[in-house]
């Protein structure tokens, strides 16, 4: 296991063609970003906690918190440890009495609970390096002044890779923004 870099939610996105959902974690201090492909409860809970909406009933990661507080469980960080197989691995780092436990999750439970919880989101180096994408892996170099105003036009490469993975979760039902059968005409 590499060292652990910070990392933050950068968007929710939605596939256009099959309605995944990708969390997109973006590395703290650095323009590298690491999408995860996860399911459609896990990523409209962690969208509802970054958005503050309130809800009637409590979400299911609202009560393990809950539960947590009452036990006087600190959750100091969500750890996003491994690859494997196109699986992506998780832990949740808490704390309790001054004892540190370490528990297995999924990587959609640990972000929410995470968010929820005001604590940090880490990432193994190695998976970053791996499989990790800054805008630059995607921009032509320029070679001279000529070359130079090509990539300028084409900065929206990485952008356009967003956009394939389709539209921001967070954007959804938001005035001024096309809905799904807007934006296919």
């Amino acid at each position: 296991m590499g060292k652990m870099i910070e990392c933050i939610i950068d968007s929710i996105r939605v596939s256009l063609t099959n309605q995944d959902r990708i969390t997109v974690l973006k590395e703290k201090d650095s323009e590298r970003y690491l999408p995860i492909w996860m399911g459609v409860p896990e990523t409209d809970s962690i969208t509802i906690a970054l958005q503050g909406v309130a809800i009637a009933r409590p979400l299911t990661h609202d009560l393990l918190i809950s539960i947590m507080n009452a036990l006087d469980i600190h959750l100091e960080s969500c750890e996003i440890t491994k690859l494997e197989n196109d699986t992506f691995y998780a832990n949740l780092i808490l704390e309790q009495n001054g004892i540190r436990k370490i528990i297995d999750s999924r990587p959609s439970d640990a972000i929410a609970l995470a968010i929820r919880a005001k604590a940090p989101i880490f990432v193994d180096e190695d998976i970053l390096d791996a499989v990790g994408i800054r805008p630059e892996d995607v921009l032509p170099q320029a070679q001279n002044e000529e070359e130079s105003s090509d990539v300028e036009a084409d900065l929206d490469i990485f952008e356009d890779f967003l956009g394939q993975l389709g539209k921001d979760e967070s954007d959804k039902d938001q005035p001024g923004n096309p809905s799904d059968e807007d934006s296919n005409q």
